[in-house]
């Protein structure tokens, strides 16, 4: 139900899908200095939120700029952030990288500058210096889009500049080449895991990595009891991640999305091994001294042996290993619905039209948990 603004120039709607479901988002015409008009759209937690911002909107439709402060620093507005909206929405390790980022590349030249004196050209000038001094693409990719969502949060939803302010930070930058990653054959896939150099163990983290699909951080967390061999399901709630101090510590998975992967009768049979005589609160890959999960860098160390006894090429990772288990459902499994591909591996993003309208769950997985075991026993492509 859409409420309207006391001015009668906006609305007030409930978001009923998608990543924003539940929020409000406000729609009003915002006329600019120069008598133009822009349909702009903005979020809000609450209903509440949206309908007292839509009454502070002039008579002209512009909006009440009360919370706009001119002299509001770069710096102090990125500390706001971390304190009152990152820290809450975001992983420690994300927050953490983000502000290292910051500090090391951008504070000295941003913290003192208001943001409404952020001029482009400066910024241009300033990714240029990074570039001739040394900075490599990436970094200073991945410092580009830290700045602009952090300006872009200033103009929404917190308001602190004007929403016809464009972000001084969104020039646009060469894109370095993406690394092409290694992808394996189901036959390929088949040989590496029947190798005679590999025990339970690592043949069991790499029958993880390609039959189930798991990220690095959820693989090392996997314990006894997640694995359902009567349901045949893998219960992935959990996964290994970094404080802001660098210590390991156990959580949800990326984005708090708990999930029900596929466990498929060729997985099965090589985790059951490692699995009898266990209790369900034993890690499958653990310290020696105590059930704890093993430290990232063993567990690189691990894989880079594993790769070795595979017959693995030597440029391939954990995630390759992700993605060539995506790659094989979306192009050999036709039967497998795009919903149930994204609920198996977790990522985000499922239409409307597809949770409505897709086989129910139960039915879902075991189309696709016959389509992984048809396809490894077959394994001649």
């Amino acid at each position: 139900m859409a409420t309207r603004a006391d001015s009668g120039e906006g609305s007030c709607r409930k978001i009923q899908s998608g990543k924003l479901s539940g929020k409000w988002r406000v729609q009003y015409r915002l006329r600019k200095p120069d008598g133009s008009q822009k349909r702009v759209s903005r979020v809000f937690s609450t209903q509440k939120e949206g309908l007292e911002f839509l009454r502070s909107l002039r008579k002209d439709g512009s909006p009440v700029a009360h919370q706009i402060t001119h002299n509001l620093t770069f710096g102090d507005w990125l500390d706001w952030l971390v304190k009152n909206d990152w820290s809450e929405s975001l992983d420690p390790k994300t927050v953490r990288d983000r502000k290292t980022r910051y500090e090391k590349y951008a504070k000295a030249r941003w913290s003192d500058v208001p943001l409404t004196r952020i001029d482009p050209v400066e910024v241009k000038s300033f990714y240029t210096h990074l570039r001739e001094n040394g900075v490599g693409q990436h970094t200073i990719i991945a410092l580009r889009v830290l700045l602009v969502r952090a300006f872009n949060q200033a103009i929404a939803p917190y308001g602190r500049v004007p929403h016809f302010w464009r972000n001084p930070f969104a020039l646009e930058l060469k894109t370095p080449p993406r690394r092409v990653a290694v992808a394996l054959t189901p036959k390929e896939a088949k040989k590496a895991l029947a190798s005679k150099d590999l025990d339970d163990k690592r043949r069991a983290m790499l029958g993880v990595y390609l039959l189930a699909g798991l990220r690095l951080g959820e693989q090392m967390a996997l314990t006894v009891g997640q694995i359902n061999f009567k349901e045949k399901t893998i219960l992935v709630d959990r996964a290994v991640k970094l404080t802001e101090k660098s210590a390991q510590t156990v959580g949800l998975p990326k984005g708090d999305k708990v999930r029900i992967a596929v466990l498929c009768d060729t997985l099965a049979a090589i985790l059951r091994p490692l699995c009898d005589g266990k209790s369900d609160e034993e890690y499958l890959w653990s310290t020696v001294e105590e059930n704890k999960p093993r430290m990232k860098a063993l567990t690189y160390a691990t894989w880079r042996r594993l790769r070795k006894e595979a017959g693995l090429p030597e440029d391939m990772s954990p995630h390759d290993c992700r993605l060539t288990h995506i790659n094989w459902i979306e192009k050999l499994c036709p039967d497998v619905s795009t919903t149930t591909l994204k609920e198996h591996v977790g990522h985000a993003g499922v239409g409307v039209t597809e949770v409505n309208y897709t086989r129910p769950l139960a039915m879902s997985q075991s189309i696709l948990r016959t389509s992984l075991d048809e396809l490894f026993a077959n394994g001649n492509k």
